[in-house]
């Protein structure tokens, strides 16, 4: 994000300022903005604009120029004239102006210039926002809007809409939907209406009442239905990769494309890194050079995106698991199956297997009909909005009231919503709320279906631990942990690894879900189920699995980095399970000896830690270390001394001692040091194939036989299933210590933020 709060590059680039004030993106990590405000310099040179290079010592090399930002997404204010970033909220502001708060789902104050977090209430007279439970925070202010994004023009010629990211086909217009997205009205300089699907030809109006495109007071002919945007990216040669907007795919050693973040760049043989443009590899010194002189450190490559499912028409796309199926108008919509048969009148598919029947309106294995037939959904669109403005359904699904008032989605499109406010029944059809049928005149053709809950949590499993996403399945896997079926009441099939359709057998030696005698479709396979978190008493905070929730001096609660620990009077610390908090001292006892510093809570819900690149980030608790590179790592302790190796780290209060590879103290004690880690790097997934700790941490087998997090890395797991120790130790189960030979202790640890539901 550059400072303007509007403009955005790319990983690898540097934001700079333009002549017009606004920023645009040199092609270089860290560089150097030159004067000009048009060019800039690798990190450590300097601009010499009189010659046009950029020198470093003796070296020059010409100057770099500064491609476009990308602008970020906005929200439209109800006045039509100001928007907001992706993540605030419009509020009026005195004299019918509106501003941004800065947060998302906000409630705007009375006093038009403050506002308070979804969920709390203002309070004008004391100047704060309270919260349900009495809660009182300090309230924000709101800012001033940003001025409209003119539309621009890509070098192909489409139209690229005001978010900066969407983009129409040259002779359309960019149109916001109904979701907040953009779309694509078929025709130049249109008239966008306002029920945000519809369109009308310049110099007419939008009469919704009657769906009309109006010239004066003469319906002159029906409106025109939008299209979805395309998302802009740069496709790579296997048609199937691709990369952002202002990077270069370049083959890796794989053979697959990954993706060089900078633009027009050189592929280096090695398969791994690249160039930028102008410059050669050297591969021998991992260098990009200019003529003979080495410019800089050479880019490494990222995994390059695969794509969804490209239509026969080169410019739709549906979904993983989706076909692309030619509706009426010649266009492409996406059936919601897999390898589906597309029916002749435009508007319905059905499974692999069976045939189309137009006239009754269902899918035929033979001469059977034994299902209804799929509606194909439009290509390329969003999840879908309930009434409401908060809740959302699947693209596919049907927005539902249930009977709590609250918003449920109904597994099929413009399906009829039940008034019992638990089920719904497909278009077409009537609710028989007495015999829980969907009827097609007087005929009851289909047992109906159950509304879910809107975007809430996940599905747990029987285990108490394992959890499916709502709309899905638990069903036991062959190892008898539970895997997650991606359809709602699904049958779990005996083989332990497939599931099929409520109301179908699973047949194991074929393969097939049966209904009755008739092989109806394909079986689905299971995926591995995640593992939950541990809920706090508050019932909002909770902590990753292997960690323990305790109270802060707030009265909120914080994280222990450890299971069952002991948590501290003072509402700031926390010890490990068996020992006592020594709130004089600072330490653990076991009993009358201080055998490790104990561990620091923070308060719940703070972020990641940003480096000072403004790009690379790491985990609350971590450190971030500059690597031999000249990049970012993350040091997995917090407030720790960067080692000059640009590889190592030691806890805060000790010198790095890199002749030896230890951390020293004052008193003469050394302990071994720590190895920083690459910035932005994932968690570390135990050995059973679905519990995982977080970088910088060690999976240990608890007593249990599941796994739990040692909150150091490479740590020894002790043999009683409840404790570790730092590497370079041994467990010492019958005192509960970790010995050294010197019997050196090691600096606390932080704890990391609880996660509190909104």
């Amino acid at each position: 994000m550059c400072p303007d709060g509007k403009s955005a590059c790319q990983t690898g680039q540097s934001c700079c300022n333009k002549t017009n004030g606004e920023y645009a993106c040199c092609p270089l990590p860290n560089a150097v903005c030159c004067s000009d405000k048009i060019h800039c310099c690798p990190e450590g040179d300097t601009c010499d604009l009189s010659i046009g290079k950029c020198k470093s010592g003796n070296l020059v090399m010409d100057l770099f120029k500064k491609v476009e930002a990308l602008k970020m997404k906005s929200v439209m204010c109800p006045d039509g004239r100001s928007e907001c970033s992706d993540g605030q909220t419009c509020c009026p502001l005195d004299g019918g102006k509106y501003g941004c708060c800065p947060i998302p789902d906000a409630k705007c104050c009375s006093d038009h210039v403050h506002c308070c977090p979804q969920g709390y209430i203002c309070d004008v007279i004391q100047q704060q926002c309270v919260g349900k439970r009495g809660q009182r925070i300090n309230w924000f202010k709101t800012r001033p809007p940003h001025p409209l994004v003119k539309k621009d023009m890509t070098t192909d010629g489409n139209v690229i809409c005001p978010d900066g990211q969407s983009e129409c086909k040259t002779g359309q217009t960019c149109c916001k939907q109904a979701s907040g997205q953009y779309g694509c009205c078929p025709l130049p300089k249109a008239v966008c209406c306002t029920d945000g699907k519809h369109c009308c030809p310049e110099g007419t109006t939008c009469e919704v009442s009657s769906g009309k495109c109006n010239r004066g007071k003469i319906a002159v002919l029906d409106w025109i239905e939008k299209v979805p945007a395309n998302l802009r990216s740069v496709k790579c040669p296997d048609g199937q990769s691709e990369c952002k907007t202002g990077q270069t795919c370049c083959k890796l050693a794989s053979g697959q494309y990954g993706c060089c973040p900078i633009p027009k760049a050189v592929c280096c043989t090695d398969g791994k890194h690249c160039c930028p443009e102008g410059t050669t590899c050297d591969v021998s010194s991992g260098k990009c050079n200019r003529g003979e002189i080495a410019v800089m450190d050479w880019f490494e490559k990222i995994p390059a995106n695969v794509g969804s499912v490209k239509c026969p028409d080169g410019q739709s796309e549906c979904k993983t698991g989706q076909t692309c199926c030619k509706l009426a108008s010649g266009q492409y919509g996406c059936c919601p199956i897999p390898k589906a048969v597309c029916c002749t009148d435009g508007k319905h598919c059905c499974p692999e297997g069976t045939t189309c029947d137009v006239s009754s309106g269902k899918c035929n294995p033979g001469e059977i009909a034994v299902m209804d037939w799929f509606e194909k959904v439009p290509a390329n669109v969003g999840s879908v909005k309930c009434p409401d403005g908060q809740s959302e359904c699947k693209t596919g699904q049907t927005c539902c009231k249930l009977a709590s008032g609250q918003y449920g989605c109904c597994p099929i499109p413009k399906a009829v919503c039940c008034t019992d406010g638990k089920h719904c029944c497909p278009e077409g059809t009537t609710c028989d709320v007495s015999s829980g049928k969907c009827n097609h005149g007087e005929i009851a053709v289909m047992d109906w279906f159950e509304k879910v809950p809107a975007n809430v949590g996940s599905v747990k499993c029987p285990d108490g631990q394992s959890e499916c996403k709502t709309g899905q399945t638990c069903c036991k896997l062959a190892s008898g942990q539970y895997g997650c079926c991606p359809i709602p009441k699904a049958v779990c099939c005996t083989d332990g690894k497939h599931c099929c359709p409520e109301g179908t057998t699973c047949d194991v030696s074929s393969g097939k879900c049966n209904r009755g005698e008739i092989a109806v479709m394909d079986w689905f396979e299971k995926v591995p189920a995640n593992v939950g978190s541990v809920k706090c008493p508050d019932g909002q905070s909770e902590c990753k699995t292997g960690q323990t929730c305790c109270k802060l001096a707030s009265g909120q609660y914080g994280c222990c980095p450890i299971p069952k620990a002991v948590c501290c009077t003072d509402g700031k610390h926390c010890c490990p399970e068996g020992t006592t908090c020594d709130v004089s001292s600072g330490k653990c006892n076991p009993g009358e000896i201080a055998v490790m510093d104990w561990f620091e809570k923070v308060p719940a819900n703070v972020g990641s830690v940003k480096c000072p690149d403004g790009q690379s980030e790491c985990k609350t608790g971590q450190t971030c270390c500059k690597l031999a590179s000249g990049q970012y790592g993350c040091c997995p302790i917090p407030k720790a001394v960067c080692c000059t190796d640009g590889k190592h780290c030691c806890p805060e209060g000790t010198t790095c001692d890199v002749s030896s590879g230890k951390c020293n103290r004052g008193d003469m004690t050394a302990i071994d040091w720590f190895k920083k880690v690459p910035a932005n790097v994932g968690s570390v997934k135990c050995p059973d194939g679905q519990s995982e700790c977080k970088t910088g941490q060690t999976c240990c087998k608890l007593a249990s036989g599941q796994y739990g997090c040692c909150p150091i890395p490479k740590a020894v797991c002790c043999t009683d299933g409840k404790h570790c120790c730092p590497e370079g130790t041994t467990c010492d189960v019958s005192s509960g210590k970790c010995n050294r030979g010197d019997m050196t202790a090691i600096d606390w640890f932080e704890k990391v933020p609880a996660n509190v539901e909104v």
